[in-house]
C-alpha cells in the first residue's frame, strides 16, 4: 500500500531530478549508448541518428482471429527477422513494443572523421531488407506452417538529434530478489516522427521524412520508386517520400513474393482521403488569395507601396510584418479578448510567406522577437517559452523581457532547464554564430529566476 512516507520519498526524488540541470554528453561512437553506459541522473547522451520503426498492419485483427500459439510463432519469427535485418545493416535494436520494433542507425566514421556510410543509407537498406524478408521468406513460412497467415508491415524513418537518458528505479535495497526496473528513453522529435511515419505507412511502404531523403546517397534515390507524399496523423501533416515494395537487388533469384491480396476498400478510402486533402489545400489557397485581395482594398498605404514593388505578395508580407512589430511594441495592454486577433495576424504572416515560397525557418527567425513580446503580453506563456527556445537554437540572440513572466511560469512548470540546455548547446557547438558573453548573460538571468 502506497503510504505518506512513500509519497514523501518519491516527492524528494522528483525535486532532486527537476531542480538539477541537464548535462549533455556527446557520443563519439558509431553505435548508440547502451543502458550500462548511462547513469541514473540528469546526464544525457546526445546522438545524431536515423530512427526506423516497423510495425505489423492490422495486428489487432490478426490477434483476434488467430490462436495464441499461432501468434507466438508470428511474433517470434517477426522479431527475429527484424533484429537480424537491423544488425546486418550495422544498426541496433533498442525497443520492442508489442507488434513494433525500433532500430537505431548512426553514421560510420573513419579515423580521419570522414563518413564511411551514412546513417540514413543504413536505415533505408534495412527497410529494404525487412520488406524483402517479409514478402519472400516470412510470409511463405507463415502461410505454409501457421494456418495460412500472412502479414504486412509499414516502415517509417526519420533522422536528427536525439537525447538518450536512463529512467526507472533500482531494486528495493532490503529485498535482494526485487529486480531493477531500469530502461533508456529516446527523447526528441526524431523518434516521435519516425513512429508517426511508421503509423502512416501502408502495407509494403517505406515512408521517410524529407530530411532522410535529402541525406540519402544518390544510388538509393531511385526516381521510379520514391514519390513525394503528405499524410495527416490527427491534425498534423507529415510530409516526406514513400517507396512501395522497395526490395533488395537480388529478389529476382527468390521467385514470387507472398503478399496479402489488395484491399480495394482501403485503396478506395485512401483515394477519397487524398482527393479530400487536395480539395482542402486548394480551398485554403483560394481563401488566402481572397484575404490578400481584401487587405489590399482596405489598406491605402499598402497600395502606395505596391507602386514601387513589382510583387504584390511581397508588399503584403512586409505589411503584416510591420503590423506584428507594432503589436509587439505597442504600449496598450493586451488581454484574452485579443488572442484571436493576434493569433490570426501571426497565422496570416506564415500563410502569405508560404504562398511566396519563403523558408519557414527564416520566417520564424524574422519575427521570433516579436512573438516573445506578443505571447507574453497575451499571457500565452508556453508559446512565449517555446519561442525563446527556438531563438536559443537558431538566432544570434534571445529576447528575454525584463521581469519576464514567462520565465516565472517556466520555473513553476519546471521547464527552465530546457531553455538552459539549448543555450549551453549553442555556446558549445556554435560559438562562432553568437555572442558567447551575451548567451552566458542569459544563463545568469535564468539562474536568478531559479533562485527566486
Amino acid at each position: 500500500m502506497f503510504c505518506k512516507l512513500d509519497f514523501d520519498s518519491v516527492n524528494e526524488r522528483i525535486q532532486k531530478i527537476t531542480q538539477k540541470n541537464v548535462e549533455q554528453i556527446d557520443v563519439d561512437s558509431n553505435l548508440p549508448p547502451i543502458i550500462e553506459n548511462l547513469e541514473d541522473n540528469n546526464k544525457t547522451h546526445v546522438i545524431q541518428a536515423a530512427i526506423l520503426f516497423i510495425d505489423i498492419r492490422k495486428s489487432t485483427y490478426l490477434t483476434e482471429n488467430s490462436q495464441a500459439k499461432s501468434m507466438v510463432k508470428i511474433y517470434r519469427s517477426f522479431m527475429r527477422m527484424a533484429v537480424d535485418c537491423v544488425r546486418k545493416n550495422d544498426g541496433v535494436t533498442r525497443q520492442f513494443l508489442g507488434d513494433r520494433i525500433m532500430g537505431v542507425f548512426m553514421d560510420s566514421v573513419g579515423e580521419d572523421n570522414t563518413i564511411i556510410e551514412k546513417a540514413v543509407d543504413k536505415a533505408v537498406n534495412c527497410a529494404r531488407s525487412l520488406q524483402t524478408v517479409i514478402d519472400y521468406s516470412l510470409n511463405k513460412c507463415l502461410k505454409n506452417n501457421v494456418n495460412g497467415k500472412i502479414i504486412e508491415c509499414g516502415i517509417g524513418i526519420d533522422y536528427g538529434k536525439i537525447l538518450v537518458t536512463k529512467v526507472g528505479m533500482y531494486g528495493v535495497e532490503d529485498n535482494e530478489d526485487k529486480e531493477d526496473e531500469m530502461d533508456c528513453v529516446w527523447v526528441g522529435n526524431t523518434t516521435n516522427h519516425a513512429s508517426k511515419y511508421s503509423d502512416l505507412a501502408t502495407g509494403g511502404e517505406i515512408f521517410v521524412s524529407q530530411s532522410v531523403y535529402k541525406e540519402l546517397s544518390e544510388d538509393l534515390k531511385r526516381e521510379d520508386l520514391w514519390r513525394k507524399s503528405a499524410k495527416y496523423k490527427g491534425t498534423k501533416l507529415f510530409e516526406g517520400y514513400v517507396a512501395q515494395d522497395y526490395y533488395l537487388d537480388f529478389v529476382e533469384e527468390l521467385g514470387n513474393p507472398t503478399k496479402p491480396e489488395q484491399d480495394n476498400t482501403s485503396a478506395q478510402d485512401s483515394s477519397y482521403q487524398l482527393a479530400d486533402g487536395i480539395q482542402a489545400v486548394r480551398k485554403l489557397q483560394n481563401d488566402l488569395e481572397q484575404k490578400c485581395k481584401e487587405l489590399a482594398r482596405q489598406e491605402e498605404a499598402l497600395r502606395q507601396k505596391e507602386k514601387s514593388i513589382s510583387n504584390y505578395g511581397d508588399a503584403l508580407y512586409y505589411r503584416i510584418f510591420e503590423v506584428l512589430g507594432a503589436i509587439s511594441k505597442g504600449n496598450s495592454s493586451l488581454d484574452s479578448n485579443d488572442i484571436d486577433f493576434c493569433v490570426g495576424v501571426i497565422s496570416e504572416f506564415f500563410n502569405v510567406g508560404k504562398l511566396l515560397g519563403k523558408d519557414e525557418l527564416a520566417m520564424k527567425q524574422a519575427i521570433d522577437s516579436y512573438l516573445v513580446n506578443i505571447y507574453e503580453r497575451l499571457g500565452m506563456y508556453l508559446d512565449a517559452f517555446e519561442t525563446m527556445k527556438f531563438m536559443a537554437e537558431h538566432s544570434s540572440w534571445v529576447n528575454i523581457p525584463l521581469e519576464s513572466k514567462t520565465l516565472l511560469w517556466a520555473k513553476e512548470k519546471c521547464k527552465l532547464s530546457e531553455l538552459s540546455f539549448e543555450m549551453e548547446w549553442r555556446i558549445k557547438h556554435y560559438a562562432g554564430d553568437i555572442d558567447v558573453k551575451e548567451f552566458e548573460g542569459y544563463l545568469q538571468e535564468i539562474e536568478k529566476v531559479k533562485r527566486k
